[in-house]
């Protein structure tokens, strides 16, 4: 049965680590622009395909699929609505953009789930 608390706090947890390791990054300002995005942007998906099969367990790929599906959205309101970008005017960008980063969340959650059959901690499928 699928865990909508799981999932929002998977998804809330995967907001605060995006939040604190862009401060950090723009407090120390070592990388250019496009790393921080690029960093900023694997840590915020590879968290939310590691955390939300821990928070449910017998749906993982779907939490997985909608909680990286509800970032990207959010994202995208957030775009629009503070910083007044018209994000929707593009949507070849839309397309790559959410198709990215569900990507990259599903990988890391098959891996995770492999990785934890492999070693005898997923007690099921």
């Amino acid at each position: 049965m699928f865990q909508f608390t799981g999932l929002i706090r998977a998804m809330g947890v995967s907001i605060l680590l995006t939040i604190f390791f862009s401060f950090l990054l723009g407090l120390i300002n070592l990388l250019n622009v496009e790393w921080t995005i690029i960093v900023t942007f694997l840590i915020t998906y590879i968290s939310i395909g590691i955390l939300a099969p821990m928070w449910n367990r017998d749906t993982p790929y779907f939490a997985v699929f909608l909680g990286s599906l509800s970032l990207t959205v959010i994202n995208f309101l957030f775009s629009m609505v503070v910083l007044h970008i018209p994000v929707f005017t593009a949507p070849l960008e839309v397309n790559s953009s959410i198709t990215t980063s569900i990507v990259t969340s599903l990988v890391t959650a098959y891996l995770l789930i492999t990785i934890l059959k492999r070693m005898g901690r997923w007690d099921y499928d």
